[in-house]
């Protein structure tokens, strides 16, 4: 079911529209049936990649509680989020850094770019455009890496922010992420409005920021109710 959290009447009165990327503008149960069986293929022809997976899971269980998992350690002056969380991963892996990243980018940052299109979410692509056509400002907010995905997804923005970026440097629900964005737009709480699909993440992100949102079932049908806040 959506969870909608809107003051204005209709969805176009917002000034700003923030999107998440991953799970929000894609349907992400079926893409994740497809990204496992591409994952299972390349397995089965490079059987040493086994240990890179278990690298991206021990990954994605630290961004996921990365709160918890920051305070275990002490890391050197000058690192950013992303490398803080490489440093994380290989620590608790057994190895180092650099494969760390190694792993990420190639199987979350490349592997599924290919992939994508076929799963793009073509009711929110349609508030997109329509938001485009009255000038609005779009902008996409996610804790993963978004250019390349968007570009798979044929989705442009006025503005592209992660949490590995200098000037944010943090994951959702920290407040700070959106509240830099709304600060680098000019842009009132009141008047923004985030999109997302987890309300443990980006609605909790908006509401410690006073933002308005909404916060997108993962099936098409339920999705489909969405038209009527633009219609």
């Amino acid at each position: 079911m959506n969870r909608i959290k809107l003051r204005k009447p209709n969805i176009l009165e917002y000034k700003a529209f923030i999107f998440d990327l991953d799970g929000t503008l894609y349907y992400q149960k079926p893409f994740r049936i497809k990204m496992l069986m591409t994952l299972i293929k390349y397995v089965l022809r490079h059987p040493a990649a086994i240990k890179d997976l278990f690298v991206i899971k021990r990954y994605r269980q630290i961004r996921e509680h990365w709160e918890e998992y920051e305070k275990e350690y002490t890391f050197d002056k000058g690192l950013g989020l992303d490398e803080k969380q490489y440093a994380a991963v290989a620590a608790k892996s057994g190895t180092t850094p650099e494969r760390v990243k190694n792993a990420v980018r190639f199987f979350m940052h490349e592997m599924p770019l290919n992939l994508l299109l076929p799963y793009r979410d073509e009711i929110l692509k349609s508030l997109i455009d329509i938001v485009k056509e009255k000038k609005k400002t779009i902008v996409i907010y996610s804790d993963y890496p978004v250019e390349a995905k968007l570009a798979c997804l044929g989705i442009t923005a006025d503005a592209c922010y992660t949490s590995g970026d200098a000037c944010i440097g943090c994951m959702k629900p920290d407040p700070k992420g959106l509240k830099v964005i709304l600060d680098t737009l000019g842009c009132d709480s009141a008047d923004a409005v985030m999109i997302g699909d987890r309300y443990e993440k980006d609605g909790l992100a908006a509401q410690r920021n006073n933002v308005d949102y909404v916060i997108v079932d993962g099936s098409k049908k339920e999705r489909e109710k969405l038209r009527d806040m633009w219609a």
